[in-house]
């Protein structure tokens, strides 16, 4: 299940979620296979990691899955995958004849993509998808050795098959232009087999017809845009997430998007939703379970976002990727306020020199905001965490990739992760300044928290960018889940406890110099098994939640509740 709510009503949607065939192949190559010839030896759930599961756990490589798929015509069809871990190659096998068509292929995780096929026979076929999780700089870029978290492979998230027809909705963007009146605009992209002509047009949202008639359609793709006043629809904001529906129907397709009235924008050192300065306090979030990986069930998603609210956040940073719709569905409603990112992780000056790199996080981004353009929680777009940034070479891809996102969604800031405060070339390219720090963890002490962090604020002052606002984007210390004891010191779940204290304290004392906080970090997560990073992370885990990796609390989730709660 792709999002918590149907998309689709006319279109003819079937969900490919289930248990597939599936083979471990191993230190194979897809081009050196016959689709047709795979023979599988096991089966796996979709959605699902299957490196999380018992018998392949940890292991790399190669794996087919596959499945039969039903046509009922030669109609265009789309292939929909949620996510695929790391590098996807589809096919499709006419049993009859023993011959496989090549459909498409794709590069990198945790984003949406499609791929279609057409002119293929009424008939029952098997639907195979090579799945590669090796990480292997020149296989895909985007997932690396070195990043600290576990970059679990499998078909993680929702699959669908859509039945196109000849005439169909691309994409819906819906905008607010002023939350007040309850203005916004209407982008609907289609695409036809061919022209359409004189095509019947509806566009509803909730009980109000907003427009009923005929629209001619020349050519074959093309963009019907609209505005309209929602009269009597209230804004939706973080204390009251108030969410609307709009229902396109174009021709025989249609498509249902969920949106809210809500604007973001930036006005000095402030954030504003609605006009109104927000303080951003929340946390980092890994999606990622011990037992499911990367394939977060429904009822997780959910027990993460209660989680969240119980601690009194109204933030949350999706690190260091884009998040599942699903969870975004469930922020919607519950008003929390989100940065997404594209996936990235301390890239230096020769990935961010890479043309190929370049280009396949420039897919990452269309595809990310792509899918959750229109989502009210997602107040913030970020990319390329903790890179060189203070590099001069670095400077034309945060150039590039800032850029694409302003001229892909021109209604949200952007932004990025910093760990160079001190020397970075490129802050002055975004609308928030976001700085990671880990005073009294990897440098200084406790006691020096409130000191480093009202230097960096000076520091940014000092290079002429101390006037947008400042998120404290990372920040924390590792709690082992039981340790405690009379020293107190690194390590111990009091130790955690008291640095989250102090820095709470001094950001929530500060609201005119810090415009969020986003703690490192909701729940503790399995790193990388590099064996350099490896050795500095107790039980193979980053620590730094203040939940375990089961969300259990530590001390440090009720000292956190306390502070934001009684904020």
């Amino acid at each position: 299940m792709s999002r918590i709510f149907p998309e689709h009503d006319t279109r003819l949607v079937q969900s490919l979620d289930g248990v597939w065939d599936f083979v471990f192949l191993g230190d194979v190559e897809a081009q050196a296979l016959d689709p047709a010839k795979i023979a599988f030896t096991d089966r796996m759930a979709v959605p699902g990691c299957f490196d999380a599961t018992p018998n392949y756990a940890g292991r790399r490589g190669l794996t087919a899955y596959g499945r039969e798929i039903r046509l009922t015509d030669a109609a265009r069809h789309r292939l929909v995958f949620d996510s695929v871990h790391h590098v996807a190659t589809v096919y499709l096998v006419d049993p009859r004849q023993g011959s496989a068509r090549l459909l498409g292929d794709h590069i990198g995780g945790f984003t949406r993509f499609h791929i279609e096929f057409n002119d293929v026979p009424a008939g029952t076929y098997n639907l195979i998808v090579l799945v590669d999780n090796r990480l292997d700089y020149k296989r895909c870029p985007l997932h690396l050795d070195y990043m600290d978290w576990y970059h679990y492979g499998g078909i993680a998230r929702g699959v669908e098959l859509h039945r196109l027809g000849d005439l169909w909705i691309e994409s819906l963007t819906i905008r607010t232009l002023d939350e007040k009146t309850g203005r916004i605009s209407v982008a609907l992209h289609w695409q036809a087999q061919r022209e359409p002509g004189e095509t019947p047009l509806s566009i509803t949202c909730g009980p109000h017809i907003l427009e009923a008639g005929k629209v001619k359609l020349t050519g074959t793709t093309g963009c019907i845009e609209r505005e309209f006043s929602l009269v009597g629809v209230q804004p939706w904001s973080p204390l009251n997430p108030h969410l609307q529906e709009l229902h396109v129907q174009l021709g025989q397709d249609d498509q249902r998007e969920r949106f809210g009235l809500r604007t973001v924008r930036i006005e000095g050192k402030n954030i504003l939703v609605n006009g109104q300065p927000v303080q951003l306090m929340g946390y980092n979030r890994h999606e990622m379970h011990p037992q499911f990986g990367h394939a977060q069930p429904l009822d997780l998603l959910i027990q993460d976002v209660q989680i969240l609210r119980d601690m009194g956040c109204n933030f949350v940073r999706g690190s260091h990727y884009p998040q599942d719709q699903r969870f975004l569905d469930l922020c919607d409603q519950a008003g929390m306020l989100v940065w997404e990112e594209s996936i990235g992780w301390q890239h230096n000056v020769a990935h961010l020199t890479d043309e190929r790199f370049l280009k396949l996080q420039e897919q990452q981004l269309r595809e990310m905001i792509g899918a959750s353009k229109n989502h009210p929680c997602v107040i913030l777009w970020g990319i390329l965490n903790e890179s060189e940034s203070h590099q001069s070479a670095s400077r034309p891809a945060y150039e590039r990739l800032l850029g694409l996102i302003r001229k892909l969604d021109p209604t949200r800031p952007v932004t990025y992760a910093c760990n160079h405060p001190h020397d970075d070339l490129c802050l002055d390219l975004c609308d928030v300044v976001s700085i990671n720090t880990y005073p009294g963890w990897y440098f200084r002490e406790i006691k020096d928290i409130p000191q480093e962090l009202d230097n960096i604020v000076a520091r940014l002052q000092a290079k002429g960018v101390g006037q947008k606002p400042l998120i404290i984007s990372e920040i924390g210390a590792e709690g082992l889940s039981g340790f405690r004891d009379w020293p107190a010191d690194r390590w111990s779940e009091p130790y955690q406890a008291r640095l989250l204290e102090t820095t709470i304290r001094h950001i929530l004392a500060r609201p005119a110099a810090f415009a969020g906080l986003a703690l490192w970090l909701y729940c503790d997560f399995r790193s990388t098994e590099a064996v350099g990073r490896i050795l500095n992370r107790a039980r193979g885990m980053n620590n730094k939640g203040s939940l375990d990796e089961y969300r259990r609390p530590k001390m440090a989730y009720y000292t956190v509740r306390d502070l934001f709660t009684n904020r």
